[in-house]
């Protein structure tokens, strides 16, 4: 009852918003869309402000900060009540428990967030639950600056106090619900772009189901990117709204929320919206010389909505600029040729499986389709751009690599294959009633058909622990002290990264007890030494194989006084250690050992 509670509380600030200042004539879609979106961004731009203020988040403001928004509800309710809900807010709840019975079914195996990123990920939200809100730093875990992008991590720094889950199993949890929310964000951009209904709901389908992405995010644990992709289309439908009609002022408020909603998710999501943004821009332009007439008032809505958006944001990009150095990056270059090696085979794996590739087949027609319509040329522009990247020429813009285009490629693969299945049923089949008929037939199959290739959304290579490590995690939870320093099996991950094997990574993050690697997020940090330090650590680590001279030299410099090992896994084995003076074994849970250094002082 807690969890459903705090996923209630989630969605408050976007009811509220959506009671007093939405557009009611959307439908349950678009409107649950906005909610979602709505929320992520005022729950991130709230943490930024207590941020700026230097004041801490406690429970007594994030008990007034619930009130308020209930009242807002409640009376919101009231004031709105004939005009804000129809049948089709039914449907919309429907569609929407399906996509997250089905997001939360593909995760049912795990019991950590998967694979690496998603360690910082926990650890960025376990030091803004310890600090009442964003962190400047992450020390005492981590030194240096802390210039992240967040709202995934306030969000579910959020959940995780009212839910009372622990980080881990708040990332596993909210992320997957997260994924639902994707398709529902789609629908209301390709809702925005056709006006159909129809091509809002295959898109939403296609986009669940039949693509590969954003469902493997799971597989990465590409949070930051998903918080993104839920609030990007979103971002991108209030702009055509307000671009297209707005009656009342007030109405742009969505997109400055939007707007800065998606500046804080993710630095690609961001950038995808300014180019989206600047298409608009160059079309009206375009258009303005074309007829000799200009219309300001919409351009000036769009314009005025987003650069507040942004003014909002700019406490923390200007972090981002002092702390990132971003300024001296390339904003054009070729990639190295030998960094393209079997870059088509990887692309073809990220848009695939088979259903993805029909999506493509069908997605080119309808991108044809788009080609012929003038007003809405922007829209072909910002979607052959993002195919276009998405190849691997060697071309990167603003830093961004072929694949990062080719994981945001669902979106306009799925919304123009949609129109091309419901353009080509209506021209094509002059009887409405089978028209009716074949559209949803073509959807559930090539649905159906992703879904069965798409069952398991987990790479069992990149799953590290599972739940015997989640029970010596307890473990080491309630047996050892806080200053407490791991050795742990460790292996390469980049030319300047190392990272845990196992549930090894884990310690830090879910325990806040020191390991080896303290997961690959400390290249981020601004000390030098501390980096070069760590990167050593870590490959001396992962030369480990017996009780020899190595490893006690290692022990010695880390100051190492307990040991992780699963069996089976990494360098250094149980079996290794079985006549190592001055290591005692106090545990073996499932084949998890940890043992106790006693003698720290065994210089060789």
């Amino acid at each position: 009852m807690r969890i459903a509670l705090a996923f209630v509380a989630l969605c408050l600030p976007g009811l509220a918003w959506w009671l007093w200042l939405g557009d009611h004539k959307q439908d349950g879609g678009e409107a649950l869309a906005r909610i979602f979106a709505v929320s992520a961004s005022v729950i991130t731009l709230a943490a930024l402000a207590f941020y700026t203020v230097r004041l801490k988040i406690t429970p007594l403001a994030i008990g007034l900060l619930l009130s308020s928004f209930i009242g807002l509800v409640l009376t919101g309710l009231i004031h709105s009540w004939k005009t804000a809900f129809n049948k089709t807010w039914l449907i919309a709840l429907f569609v929407l428990a399906i996509f997250t019975t089905w997001r939360i079914w593909q995760a049912r195996e795990l019991v950590f967030p998967n694979w690496v990123d998603s360690q910082h990920h926990v650890l960025i939200i376990r030091k803004i639950i310890e600090n009442g809100g964003l962190p400047s730093t992450l020390e005492p875990y981590l030194p240096g600056p802390f210039y992240y992008h967040f709202a995934f991590h306030a969000v579910t720094a959020f959940f995780s106090v009212l839910s009372g889950l622990a980080p881990e199993q708040a990332v596993l949890m909210l992320g997957q619900v997260i994924n639902a929310c994707v398709g529902i964000s789609v629908y209301a951009l390709a809702k925005a772009m056709s006006k159909n209904w129809r091509i809002g709901l295959l898109s939403a389908f296609f986009v669940t189901f039949a693509t590969k992405m954003p469902g493997y995010y799971l597989t990465w644990g590409r949070y930051t990117l998903l918080m993104g992709v839920t609030i990007l289309p979103v971002a991108m439908a209030e702009v055509m709204q307000v671009k297209e009609r707005h009656e009342h002022w007030w109405q742009i408020t969505g997109l400055t929320l939007l707007t800065a909603g998606t500046l804080l998710s993710h630095y690609f999501a961001a950038f995808l919206l300014a180019l989206f943004l600047a298409l608009v821009g160059l079309q009206w332009l375009i258009e303005s010389i074309r007829f000799k007439s200009i219309d300001w008032k919409p351009i000036a809505s769009i314009a005025i909505s987003t650069f507040i958006g942004l003014v909002l944001t700019s406490r923390w990009y200007y972090r981002i600029v002092v702390y990132s150095n971003a300024t001296s990056r390339p904003v054009l270059r070729m990639m190295e040729s030998g960094a393209l090696e079997g870059s088509w085979e990887y692309l073809s794996y990220l848009v695939g499986p088979i259903s993805g590739y029909i999506l493509i087949g069908l997605g080119i027609v309808g991108l044809l389709w788009f080609s012929f319509k003038p007003k809405r040329f922007y829209l072909f522009g910002w979607v052959v751009i993002v195919l276009f990247l998405s190849l691997p020429t060697g071309l990167r813009l603003l830093n961004f690599r072929y694949d990062y285009y080719a994981l945001v490629a669902f979106i306009p693969i799925t919304i123009t294959s949609a129109f091309t299945i419901v353009l080509a049923s209506e021209k094509l089949i002059n009887n409405k009633r089978i028209s009716t008929l074949i559209i949803p037939l073509i959807g559930v199959l090539i649905s159906v058909f992703g879904a069965s290739l798409n069952l398991s959304a987990v790479n069992p290579e990149t799953v590290l622990a599972t739940k015997t490590d989640q029970m010596a995690l307890d473990w080491i939870e309630a047996h050892t002290p806080e200053d407490a320093r791991f050795f742990i099996n460790t292996v390469g991950w980049s030319p300047n990264n190392y990272r845990g094997v196992d549930g090894g990574g884990w310690i830090l993050p879910s325990t806040g007890r020191w390991s080896i690697v303290p997961t690959i997020f400390y290249p981020m940090s601004a000390d030098e030494d501390f980096i070069q330090n760590t990167v050593n650590l870590g490959r001396r680590a992962s030369l480990i194989t017996d009780c020899g001279d190595d490893f006690w030299s290692l022990v010695n410099d880390a100051k190492l006084n307990y040991i992780y090992i699963k069996k089976g896994i990494g360098g250094l084995q149980p079996s290794a250690l079985i006549s190592c003076e001055g290591v005692r074994q106090l545990t073996n849970i499932g084949g998890v050992y940890i043992y106790l250094i006693s003698e720290t002082d065994n210089t060789p």
